[in-house]
């Protein structure tokens, strides 16, 4: 399989790896919303004129924006690889390379849930990657 195909069929996981990301700020600046609320009250002094609450309110705002593209994308995404896949002929190779780049299942349980070795999965892949790879080149 070439690069080109390869990061074709691996895009949903890079792009699941992108919203995790947007996720795991979005998640830590929710948490900033409240204790700062309670240090406020306990505050005797106002130390700045900034209102800090409605630019974090406006990140998470911005963040979620971000999250829904990011999960829009990824659904495009999965649907045309879904094409490219189920325009192979080999029912072995389409139902490798769906558990393995749709699913993102590991090789190991690709090889236990079809009843194959994990070298014949790969091979599943490899074989159904060059097919892909060649459509690709002609689009």
């Amino acid at each position: 399989m070439n690069k080109q195909a390869y990061d074709f069929l691996n895009s949903v996981r890079v792009l699941h790896w992108q919203y995790l990301r947007l996720k795991a700020k979005h998640d830590e600046l929710e948490c900033c919303l409240l204790p700062a609320a309670i240090r406020y009250d306990h505050d005797k002094v106002q130390t700045s004129p900034e209102d800090v609450m409605s630019k974090i309110v406006a990140e998470i705002n911005s963040l979620e924006t971000k999250m829904r593209m990011v999960q829009m994308h990824k659904a495009k995404r999965i649907d045309e690889i879904d094409k490219a896949i189920n325009a192979i002929e080999s029912e072995e190779e389409r139902t490798a390379l769906t558990m393995r780049y749709i699913n993102r299942m590991a090789v190991p349980k690709i090889a236990e849930a079809m009843g194959y070795s994990e070298q014949r999965i790969y091979q599943f892949m490899n074989q159904g990657g060059a097919k892909i790879a060649a459509r690709l080149k002609r689009l």
